[in-house]
């Protein structure tokens, strides 16, 4: 089988409603550009739905599509990383197969690309958040605070849509991050990167990025790209230690001044004494997460596992 021009890469989780749809319109937008050579990779990310078997039978109909069945749902980016691996295509689209941004958005990407000299990434970016409050809140605090704690740049409301190149897709794969995030490695790889503004419909059904997920994804891109809570848990715990010894030496000098004040200070020493346990607590909890990292990291485990390839 000769090399594809064009790799598109999706996930698969819950995504059986999906898929008709989705493979109509990839054929439509490969058509639209005049594209023969392409593949569509499904990486099913431990769906526990009937998804992996919706792919194979659209396969009969499409040899083009290549079904990576992964062993258990590792998460979402690392499923990505999985179907990046697995591409071949000269370049490489990754679109999430929910519809919320269809795939017939590909020419746009495309006919970009081709316009753009020495450009290796085209990448989307949302005209207005979308989510209810909550979301819309989360994602615009963890922006902040990423851009702000990290010296990797993400450009606010980005999509999970882009258009690579295959040079910069291999020095993604080549990055080997155990603990993977997938919008700060992509950053910080570099290379002449331009955004393109797509409207993002509504999704079908239910999100599967609960809240939970959500905070867990903040915790975890943060933690990976930057020691910076690491130096605040150092300078709030200097300043707790100076107050104290600032307090201790104040009382000592009130006590000196008049021998006679009596210091009750049984309240003010349960006060200081649990808000002491409660800094040491979570600057343990803190530096649990980044020596959890080193370990993953050290043990050199593989991120995913795939059972196995249909082609």
């Amino acid at each position: 089988m000769s090399k594809p021009q064009l790799s598109i890469v999706t996930t698969l989780y819950r995504s059986e409603r999906f898929l008709d749809t989705f493979v109509a319109q990839c054929e439509e937008a490969m058509a639209s550009i005049e594209c023969s050579s392409y593949e569509i990779v499904f990486v099913n990310d431990g769906s526990p739905d009937k998804s992996l078997d919706k792919v194979l039978k659209l396969k009969e109909k499409n040899n083009s599509i290549v079904a990576v069945d992964l062993s258990r749902n590792f998460g979402h980016h690392y499923a990505i990383m999985a179907g990046l691996t697995y591409s071949t295509g000269d370049y490489v689209f990754l679109i999430d197969c929910d519809l919320e941004v269809p795939p017939t958005h590909i020419p746009t990407f495309y006919h970009k690309m081709q316009e753009e000299q020495g450009c290796d990434v085209i990448y989307g970016v949302q005209e207005t958040r979308k989510g209810s409050f909550i979301e819309r809140t989360i994602g615009g605090l963890f922006y902040g605070f990423f851009n702000r704690l990290t010296d990797t740049r993400i450009p606010e409301n980005l999509l999970t849509e882009r258009l690579m190149s295959r040079r910069y897709v291999e020095e993604l794969i080549k990055m080997g991050d155990k603990n993977i995030f997938m919008a700060g490695m992509m950053q910080w790889i570099g290379y002449k990167q331009i955004p393109i503004t797509i409207k993002k419909g509504q999704r079908e059904g239910q999100s599967t990025y609960t809240l939970g997920k959500r905070i867990a994804l903040s915790m975890e891109a943060i933690t990976s790209f930057s020691s910076y809570p690491l130096i605040v848990l150092f300078k709030f715990g200097f300043f707790i230690s100076a107050l104290s010894v600032f307090t201790g030496i104040f009382f000592v000098v009130k006590k000196l001044i008049n021998p006679e004040i009596v210091l009750s200070g049984f309240t003010f020493l349960i006060v200081a004494l649990l808000f002491s346990v409660g800094v040491i607590v979570s600057s343990l909890g803190v530096l649990g997460i980044y020596i959890d990292k080193l370990f993953n990291q050290t043990k050199n485990r593989q991120t995913f596992i795939v059972r196995d390839i249909y082609k």
